[in-house]
Parts: structure tokens; sequence; C-alpha cells
């Protein structure tokens, strides 16, 4: 399972692909939801080739944010 989070606004942070076809990940916010995304942009987060690799971009990002997982 893939961690999600919740940032200091309470927006839901997670991993996706977005609009590509597995080839790309990003990380993303969705403020509400059911709510469309927006890339987080950010040296620490870039795109990757792999969901694995950005996902751990996003939890060392998330840890020195002091994020809580979303359950």
């Amino acid at each position: 399972m893939f961690k999600q989070y919740y940032d200091d606004d309470g927006g839901l942070v997670f991993v996706s692909c977005g609009i590509s076809k597995g080839d790309k990940w990003m990380t993303v916010r969705q403020k509400k939801p059911k709510s469309g995304t927006h890339r987080i942009t950010s040296p620490k987060l870039p795109i990757r080739p792999t969901r694995e690799e950005a996902q751990r971009d996003l939890d060392a990002y998330a840890s020195t944010k002091r994020w809580d997982t979303a359950d």
C-alpha cells in the first residue's frame, strides 16, 4: 500500500501518474474529496519514472513537514 498524507491545510497529498500512461509519476494535492488534483512542484518532488521512486520522495518530504498519514 502506498502512503497518502494530509498537508498543513488538510489537503490530501499522494503519488499519481496524472494523465500519463504510467511512465511518469508525480506528487499531487487534492484540496477536497472528488476534486481535481494539482502537482506539487518542488525540487524535492521531481517527476519520476516509477511510482516507488516518487513515493520515496514523498515519504521523505512528508517526514520533514511532519504531515499526518491518511488512513
